[in-house]
């Protein structure tokens, strides 16, 4: 599971709350979509720090497992 955001409304919430379709041209290919504004092409994946709401900029290996954040929420790296 991870946190998701729609560029397009602003809906933040869990990739298992999005819409799930196939895809109309491709076979055994699958469409997700915003569950608020069912736009498909606007969603990224969000900030994994609480109440965040910014969309990532960089993936961090942390010892409690891998991070996904915005800039802000980056976590140090262990030879800073």
């Amino acid at each position: 599971m991870m946190k998701m955001k729609c560029k397009a409304c602003d809906w933040v919430g869990d990739s298992e709350d999005l819409l799930i379709g196939e895809h109309p041209f491709q076979d055994g290919c699958e469409l997700q979509g915003c569950p608020d504004c069912q736009e498909i092409w606007d969603l990224v994946r969000a900030c994994d720090e609480p109440g965040c709401r910014e969309e990532v900029k960089c993936g961090t290996p942390t010892p409690s497992g891998y991070r996904w954040t915005c800039h802000e929420h980056k976590p140090k790296e262990a030879n800073e």
